[in-house]
């Protein structure tokens, strides 16, 4: 006799806090990307008065456009009944994205900072031992922040999903895709930004580098 398979029925208040995370994303993203201008470093164009931080602009975006998605992907897994349940595998889509979406902001904080330390360093020599210290620091830090969002939230989050297994695999193919995606992505916006400064990497090991990048900060 075949065994009757148990709805999935996810208390709300999970998906609640998951969109308390993602409002509290989109809120400090969208300030960095207005500060992104003061920032030191960047990519000098012709025409334009402000430096051009593509990496970092490139990163903040796609974090606000995860965000956006992981919201809807939320809202999404409710049903409309009056307990208003999680019942819908776009729950776990959702903490897929909203996972991916954090690394992006890490990578949008990060990234600008570092440049900007090896700009101090070189125009304080005397402070350099120091300013190393800090670099690594800065590196470690959101190094780790990074691949923890990037890698162990998404891990956990299929691992511990109550939904069916070729569901979660299907999850976790697409998010794998999607990662390779963005690190094409990525890996164009480090082109274009070190165009000009004359060293542009290849490509693919622009791409395979993306997906481990804090490793360049």
């Amino acid at each position: 006799m075949p065994e009757t398979r148990i709805p999935v029925r996810v208390a709300v208040n999970v998906m609640r806090a998951r969109l308390t995370v993602i409002g509290f994303n989109i809120a400090i993203v969208s300030f960095q990307i207005t500060q992104l201008p003061r920032t030191l470093g960047g990519l000098r164009v012709p025409g334009i008065d402000q430096a051009v931080h593509v990496q970092a602009g490139m990163a903040l975006f796609m974090a606000l456009a995860l965000s956006v998605i992981a919201l809807v992907a939320f809202i999404m897994s409710s049903a409309y009944d009056e307990a208003g349940v999680c019942t819908h595998w776009s729950l776990v889509a959702g903490d897929l994205l909203m996972y991916l979406a954090l690394a992006h902001t890490v990578a949008g904080f990060f990234q600008p900072w570092n440049v900007s330390l090896d700009i101090f360093a070189a125009k304080l020599p005397d402070q350099a031992a120091q300013i190393a210290t800090l670099h690594a620091a800065m590196a470690i830090s959101g190094g780790a922040a990074w691949f923890l969002a990037a890698y162990a939230g998404p891990v956990v989050a299929l691992v511990r999903s109550p939904f069916q297994r070729h569901t979660n695999i299907a999850l976790g193919f697409a998010y794998l895709v999607l990662l390779f995606v963005l690190a094409y992505v990525n890996a164009q916006a480090v082109h274009v930004e070190a165009a000009g400064a004359g060293d542009v990497p290849g490509l693919i090991n622009s791409v395979l580098r993306e997906l481990v990048q804090p490793f360049r900060w």
